[in-house]
This record gives C-alpha cells, structure tokens and sequence, in this order.
C-alpha cells in the first residue's frame, strides 16, 4: 500500500474547496467575486480596527506580490479603497465599498454553510486532532520558511 502523503491530501482539499465556494458564488449574483477576495471581504468587514495589505498578507499568508494583485483587483471592482492614514500618509488602510460590506452577509453565509459541509459527521475530538495537527505542520513549514530565508542572507 502506497504511503499517504499530506501535501497532496492538502492540495486536493484546497481544490474541493475552492471548487464548492466557486459553486456557491455561481447562484449569488455575485459570480465576479472570488472565493479568496469574499474571504477577505469579510476579513475585513468583521475588523475592529484598521486594516492594512499587511495585515491581509499575515492573516492569510500571502506573498506582498499576491496580496497586491487581490486587492488591486477587488480596487478595479470596486469591492475596495485605499485610504490614507493621518498620523503616516504612506499607509493606506483598506476601506471596504458599501457594494462589498452589501455582499458579506451573503457570504458569512456561505462561508458558515460551507463550514458546516465540512464539519459534518466528524467528532469534536476528531476535530480537535486535526486543527492541533495542522497547527503543528503549519508551524514545520513556517519555522522552515523562515531558517531558509536566514540561510539566503
């Protein structure tokens, strides 16, 4: 018997998830928004405070270059804006569009209906195993990522 291996395992989940959010935009009138930009839309709708690409970048682990590309989009979409902070006019805090904070209750929907797809049949303790489990690899590929970055400089 071939050896499970946990990078495609995680890559064909990621697939089967973006497939079913993509499903789920279809119906919504809303087909333009990604699964990733409705993430962050409501990211950001649920903020307390002021957000920043930063921000975006360390909440989902984006590279500078594939937040800039997200949120330039959502821009030409007008799902967003970038203003300027007082106290430092070279930060722009991301500011959702009255189009997009219409949309989020939609897509907290969603995201709560997608959520509980996934969760079905599976036992709190099971459910427990599996986010220690991940936290644990996420922490393997972070803590590797960031000796292999030491070792470049």
């Amino acid at each position: 018997m071939r050896e499970q291996q946990i990078g495609a395992q995680l890559g064909m989940l990621s697939n089967l998830l973006k497939r079913q959010m993509a499903f789920r935009h279809q119906d919504s009138g809303d087909s333009h928004v990604t699964g990733v930009q409705a993430m962050i839309i409501h990211y950001l709708a649920a903020a307390k405070e002021d957000k920043f690409q930063k921000d975006v970048e360390m909440q989902f682990r984006f590279r500078r270059s594939t937040a800039t590309g997200i949120l330039q989009l959502m821009e030409q979409h007008g799902l967003l804006r970038r203003e300027p902070v007082p106290h430092d006019g070279r930060l722009k805090r991301l500011v959702l569009t009255d189009q997009a904070l219409a949309l989020d209750a939609r897509i907290r929907e969603r995201l709560r209906a997608t959520e509980a797809l996934m969760r079905a049949g599976i036992s709190e303790e099971d459910l427990n195993t599996w986010f220690r489990v991940c936290g644990m690899i996420r922490a393997n590929l972070e803590n590797s990522q960031c000796k292999s970055s030491e070792e470049t400089l």
